[in-house]
């Protein structure tokens, strides 16, 4: 039995790599991939622009993805008032990006990564308590049927191999390891032809090639499972 493509019922696909300072997300609407890089930024990034966000502005002027600047506010040094305003910051982020999609699209489902229970410390901790609470506001927003999990060894495998890192899912982005006829000609990708990376991906790069393969996962699955 062929099983079609859920694409061809009009449903527009989410899938979202989250961090604290650089999320990122890939959208399919219809036949067509857009791509967006959230990125926090401590000044004014573009007055001139800050070495760090040089690469977010060539991919922006180009039109490969759209943009979207937060300025995230934890500053305080005591215990109680720093953990409140994480807390005012994970609501911050999470509706910077629930807003940004409300607005652009009419989203079907979404996908992110579960955790990697291999990762430890300070940071790790923060990165639970954001990503639940953009969690929570998805669910909230579009209701828990439309929300998936995927372990990140899963959305790894599609790139190639369950433990790759940055470079190999770049160059498997690069490469189109999917034979994906709807990356073909997009605007990022076509950026990516001809780059190669010795030692790290820069960002939001590495985010945006994540977020891509997140919505592949989802869409495998939602093509598995359509009736």
């Amino acid at each position: 039995m062929v099983r079609p493509s859920v694409t061809k019922y009009n449903m527009t696909f989410v899938g979202i790599d989250f961090s604290l300072n650089s999320p990122a997300t890939c959208i399919l609407d219809s036949e067509t991939y857009h791509f967006v890089s959230f990125f926090n930024y401590t000044k004014e990034w573009r007055s001139p622009v800050l070495k760090a966000f040089k690469l977010h502005e060539e991919l922006m002027e180009i039109g490969a993805i759209q943009g979207v600047p937060y300025c995230r506010k934890v500053v305080s040094k005591r215990f109680l008032q720093r953990e409140r305003e994480k807390m005012t910051d994970a609501d911050q982020i999470a509706e910077t990006i629930d807003s940004y999609i409300k607005k652009n699209y009419k989203a079907s489902a979404f996908a992110i990564e579960g955790f990697s229970y291999g990762s430890k410390g300070n940071s790790f901790i923060d990165m639970i308590q954001y990503n639940s609470r953009l969690r929570q506001r998805l669910i909230d927003s579009y209701g828990i049927d439309s929300f998936y999990i995927f372990q990140p060894s899963e959305v790894k495998k599609l790139a190639g191999k369950g433990n790759a890192n940055k470079i190999y899912m770049f160059e498997a982005f690069r490469d189109n390891v999917l034979d994906d006829d709807r990356l073909k000609g997009n605007g990022l990708w076509m950026w990516c032809q001809g780059k190669n990376f010795q030692k790290e991906v820069p960002k939001p790069l590495d985010d945006l090639v994540d977020s891509y393969f997140i919505l592949n996962a989802l869409k495998s699955s939602l093509d598995y499972n359509l009736i």
